[in-house]
C-alpha cells in the first residue's frame, strides 16, 4: 500500500449553517503535513462540526476542504481515506483485537496476507501484539483506545481525526494516553486533528491550537503563544487563569503602554492586543489588564504595585496559591513556588503585588 501519511490539510473559508444559525463562521486553517492540531473551545463552538465536515459526514454551506493539494468536497466519507477515532471508540465487541484493526483493510479489498502484515505492524506500534486474539470487550479503556487508534492508522489515512478521545478514560489514565497517542502519531507521521474542550489536553499535545468561540476562529498558534500572548479576551479567559484588572489606557510608547487602574495604580504593560478585523483600543479607552497568577509577584516597593490583603493561602504540592483582596475589592490570585516547609502567608497579611514584567500583562478593550 502506498503511504499517504503526513499530508497537508486546508480548510478554506469554511462556513456552515444549521437552521439559519451560523455554526461555523468562515474558518480558514492551514495544517502542515504531519502536524497535530487541536480544535479547542466550549460546547457549541463549532469544533465537532468542523471535524464532521473534514470527514465528509456533513457538507459545509460554503468553503473548501483540501487534502494534499486536492479538493475532496465531492468525495463521500468512504473515499476520503480519513481515519477516525470516535469518542466511544466504536469497536466491534464480537471481533478480536486483530480483526478490529484489520477491518478497514479487509473492507477495502486488501488481500489477506497484506492485511495480516499491516495489522501486526499496527499492533506492535501500539504495543498490543500480545493481545491480538483477545476480544475487545475484555480490554481496559486505555487498551481499547489504542486498538481504535491502530484501526484508524492501519488504512494509512491522509488525515487522522480524534473526537474527544480521552473523555471515556479515568483521569489517571489520560496523561499516559495523551503521551502515547502523541508518540504513535509522531511514529506514523500522520497529520492529525484532535477535538477537545480540555485546555490542558490541547496545550500539552498539539503542535498548534485553534481556539474557537461561537463558530469563529479566535486564534491559531503554538500552545505557548496561545497561553502567553492570547489574541483576544475570550482566549485569555478560556485558556488558563488570569487576573482581570479594569482601568484606562493612559499612554503608548514603542512596545510599551501604561494603564491607569481604577484603584489609581499605574501598570506598565505591553501594547494592547489588536485581534484580526478589530481596532486596538486607543488612548483614554476603557481596558482590562490581564495577568496570569504565576506572573504576579510580591513587591517591597509601592510604586507600580497593587495594595492588598491576603485572604486565603492554599499549598498545592510544589506551589502555593494566595488569594489577595485589593483595596478596590478585586480578588487576585498569586502563585508562588513552594519549598519544603514553606507555609502560606497568614490571612490578613498586608502585601504589595505587581506583574513580573510589562510583557506579562496583556491588555484588551473592556468587554
Amino acid at each position: 500500500m502506498e503511504s499517504t501519511a503526513g499530508q497537508s490539510l486546508t480548510l478554506d473559508d469554511i462556513a456552515h449553517r444549521y437552521a439559519g444559525s451560523l455554526a461555523v463562521d468562515h474558518v480558514t486553517l492551514e495544517v502542515g503535513a504531519g502536524e497535530l492540531v487541536a480544535l479547542l473551545g466550549p460546547s457549541g463552538c463549532g469544533k465537532t462540526t468542523l471535524l464532521r465536515i473534514i470527514a465528509g459526514f456533513i457538507a459545509q454551506t460554503s468553503g473548501k476542504v483540501v487534502i494534499g493539494g486536492k479538493r475532496i468536497d465531492d468525495l463521500p466519507p468512504a473515499r476520503r481515506n480519513i481515519g477516525i477515532v470516535f469518542q466511544n471508540y466504536a469497536l466491534f465487541p464480537h471481533m478480536t483485537v486483530a480483526e478490529n484493526v484489520g477491518y478497514g483493510l479487509a473492507a477495502r479489498g486488501t488481500d489477506r496476507n497484506a492485511t495480516k502484515k499491516r495489522t501486526t505492524e499496527m499492533l506492535d506500534m501500539v504495543q498490543l501484539g500480545h493481545l491480538a486474539d483477545r476480544l475487545t470487550k475484555q480490554l481496559s479503556g486505555g487498551q481499547q483506545q489504542r486498538v481504535a487508534l491502530a484501526r484508524a492508522l492501519a488504512i494509512e489515512p491522509r488525515v487522522l481525526l480524534l473526537d474527544e478521545p480521552f473523555s471515556a478514560l479515568d483521569k489517571s489514565l489520560r496523561l499516559d494516553m495523551q503521551i502515547e497517542i502523541k508518540r504513535i502519531q509522531r511514529a506514523a507521521g500522520t497529520t492529525a486533528i484532535i477535538v477537545t474542550h480540555d485546555q490542558e489536553e490541547a496545550l500539552g499535545m498539539a503542535d498548534r491550537v485553534a481556539v474557537l468561540s461561537q463558530g469563529k476562529l479566535e486564534q491559531f498558534a503554538p500552545p505557548s503563544e496561545v497561553y502567553d500572548t492570547p489574541a483576544t479576551y475570550f482566549v485569555n479567559q478560556f485558556v488558563g487563569t488570569a487576573n482581570v484588572l479594569p482601568g484606562k489606557l493612559e499612554s503608548i510608547e514603542g512596545d510599551r503602554a501604561t494603564v491607569l487602574l481604577d484603584d489609581g495604580t499605574r501598570l506598565s504593560t505591553r501594547v494592547p492586543a489588536s485581534p484580526s478585523g478589530v481596532s486596538a483600543p486607543g488612548i483614554g479607552s476603557k481596558v482590562v489588564a490581564c495577568i496570569r497568577p504565576e506572573n504576579m509577584r510580591l513587591s517591597d516597593r509601592p510604586l507600580g504595585a497593587i495594595e492588598g490583603v491576603v485572604e486565603l493561602g492554599m499549598p498545592l504540592g510544589a506551589t502555593i496559591v494566595h488569594e489577595i483582596r485589593t483595596r478596590s475589592g478585586l480578588r487576585l490570585k498569586l502563585t508562588e513556588p513552594r519549598t519544603p516547609g514553606t507555609l502560606p502567608r497568614p490571612s490578613g497579611t498586608q502585601v504589595l503585588v505587581e506583574p513580573a514584567s510589562p510583557s506579562s500583562v496583556t491588555v484588551f478593550a473592556a468587554p
